[in-house]
């Protein structure tokens, strides 16, 4: 399996909410599509997945490396309990000046169900973070995508022909 299907495949296995935030800052920030809703950046995500897979096997891990800096770089910091302190305390913050009546009003709605679901959210993360250490150890790091563009690389050129079987 390929560097990018492994990837995709552990996208795959995500909650959907999960699937939606990831996709949403990645087509955001790392391709630069600003124009997705989070449903629709899934489905661009997805096409970034099969583009990447179609390409050679060197363009297949260096786009395994794109995406393993960028979530990491985006989401690492979800994967431990310490590391939704400020996220809470701000949702927190809002709800409490929405009740002093002021500009946060408009998002407390919003806020104070993002605040509800922080334990879940919290759990799905750091599930999330263990497989995504897994794939990463097995399949992401430095020496494993060098070892597999290699076998790949030698399977292609060097396959017996006809006259040599």
């Amino acid at each position: 399996m390929t560097p990018i299907r492994a990837i995709k495949r552990w996208y795959m296995s995500l909650d959907g909410e999960l699937q939606m935030d990831i996709a949403y800052m990645f087509v955001s920030l790392t391709l630069g599509d600003c124009e997705f809703s989070p449903a629709a950046a899934v489905r661009r995500l997805l096409q970034w997945f099969e583009l990447r897979s179609s390409g050679s096997e060197h363009e297949d891990a260096l786009a395994a490396v794109v995406f393993r800096a960028s979530f990491e770089y985006m989401f690492s910091d979800r994967f431990t309990s310490a590391s939704w302190t400020f996220p809470e305390q701000l949702l927190k913050d809002l709800i409490r000046q929405a009740s002093e009546g002021k500009e946060a009003s408009k998002i407390a709605p919003t806020a104070f169900r993002l605040l509800r679901n922080i334990p879940d959210r919290k759990l799905k993360w750091r599930e999330a973070g263990e497989s995504w250490s897994a794939l990463v150890e097995s399949v992401l790091n430095n020496d494993a995508l060098k070892r597999w563009t290699q076998e790949q690389f030698l399977a292609s050129n060097f396959e017996p022909t006809q006259d040599h079987k």
